[in-house]
């Protein structure tokens, strides 16, 4: 992995096979990052905290029955949504530019109108 201290966004998804470790993994990754769907999730880190989260994440699996990926993302990615709504018109997260396509649907982050 490439030491870098720029955070940068991160998807981090799942494929957990056993519903306790799941139910367990998705409470641990809500706590860290912003859920986009139910094992999808948006962190934004540096090396250090993806290491940090790699370490944590591979004591809680079981190695040959459970997939997890973190594909990072360039500082300011362009989005596109298909579907239901995750955010209202103009919501934008502190740190991440979002279309207007994304809700809101937790309150657990600081998110800010778009004075624009």
């Amino acid at each position: 992995m490439l030491m870098t201290k720029q955070r940068l966004p991160h998807i981090v998804t799942y494929d957990i096979a056993d519903p306790k470790r799941l139910r367990r993994i998705h409470r641990f990754m809500k706590k860290v990052a912003l859920p986009l769907q139910y094992s999808v999730f948006l962190l934004e880190a540096d090396t250090k905290r993806i290491e940090a989260l790699l370490k944590q994440l591979r004591m809680m699996i079981k190695a040959n029955e459970d997939d997890i990926r973190i594909y990072p993302l360039p500082h300011q990615p362009d989005w596109c949504s298909l579907g239901k709504p995750l955010w209202q018109d103009g919501v934008q997260l502190v740190g991440f530019k979002l279309p207007l396509e994304f809700h809101l649907q937790t309150e657990t982050y600081w998110v800010e109108q778009d004075k624009n």
